[in-house]
């Protein structure tokens, strides 16, 4: 039996980008990945093909798949419809593939309501500003004035729901966004690719090092503190040494794909310094840790 593949989310504000990371991991034949097509009822773009790029529909067809509830997630932008159809993508993660779903941000947070948490990947790709976004939505040429400021309002609202998904690249450039989009996919181990291979493993496993050469003492004192607040019963199995690996590993990681190119995890003294400046945000009175 195949191992069941995963629906893997590309989302972010409009212009950011969704489609040139995605055409770009589309390439990379090794990914094995399979893309899922979005039935909308806008018309074609130039150059776009019907059943290649999306299924374009009337609207009367589009309110008829959502009656019969046969869209994943669908969104209305601009006066035009947009959804995922629901019996394609379920069969290609049955038979073992992963699937992309460039969706929109609304979309996205309908999939990551309904669906099953293990069977989602969601990233939320970022831009370095409004501005650049901005510039990236006029040089597009596709849109009248009055449309990019829809657009540049309605990213306004979307980027602070970005907490809301596993991971957050920043598209500074679009070779290092879809170099980050690659390291997610390997860690998350949906790839022909060994998550030995991914910069995550090598990171925790550089992080955990530091741990224990640097910052032993801190670990035994949580405990202590921890004892000394009453709650034993809490703490009789859990390991204060691993779990500051994972904090201070998933911060790092988080910070690189949010603002660093991927390859800085290669750097110690990066890793070091940046450790260092987590640390001091950890409570080490206490088992549950704030976000930070």
């Amino acid at each position: 039996m195949n191992k069941k593949g995963k629906i893997i989310i590309l989302s972010g504000p409009s212009g950011v980008g969704k489609g040139t990371v995605n055409k770009a991991i589309s390439k990379d034949k090794s990914l094995n990945l399979v893309q899922s097509i979005s039935m909308t009822t806008r018309a074609p773009r130039p150059g776009e093909v019907d059943g290649v790029d999306y299924y374009f529909v009337d609207k009367e067809t589009f309110e008829d798949a959502i009656q019969h509830n046969e869209l994943i997630e669908y969104a209305e932008f601009i006066g035009n419809f947009y959804g995922t159809p629901r019996k394609s993508v379920y069969e290609k993660i049955k038979n073992g593939e992963n699937v992309i779903l460039e969706i929109e941000v609304v979309g996205a947070t309908q999939v990551l309501k309904k669906e099953k948490k293990e069977d989602l990947i969601s990233i939320f790709l970022m831009p370095p500003s409004l501005k650049s976004l901005e510039q990236r939505l006029r040089r597009r040429g596709t849109e009248q004035e009055s449309i990019i400021k829809q657009r540049l309002d309605k990213a306004l609202l979307e980027i602070p729901l970005k907490h809301k998904y596993q991971y957050v690249i920043e598209i500074d450039s679009v070779e290092n966004a879809v170099a980050k989009v690659k390291e997610v996919l390997t860690k998350e181990n949906t790839l022909d690719i060994p998550y030995e291979k991914s910069y995550y493993y090598s990171l925790r496993n550089k992080v955990e090092k530091l741990v224990k050469d640097q910052y032993s003492f801190f670990v035994e004192n949580w405990k202590e503190n921890v004892e000394n607040l009453g709650i034993k019963q809490k703490i009789s199995n859990f390991s204060f040494h691993d779990y500051l690996v994972d904090i201070l590993t998933d911060k790092t990681y988080a910070h690189v794909l949010a603002s660093e190119d991927i390859e800085i995890l290669d750097n110690s003294d990066f890793i070091d310094s940046i450790v260092e400046h987590f640390m001091i945000d950890v409570n080490f009175f206490s088992i549950e840790q704030r976000e930070f």
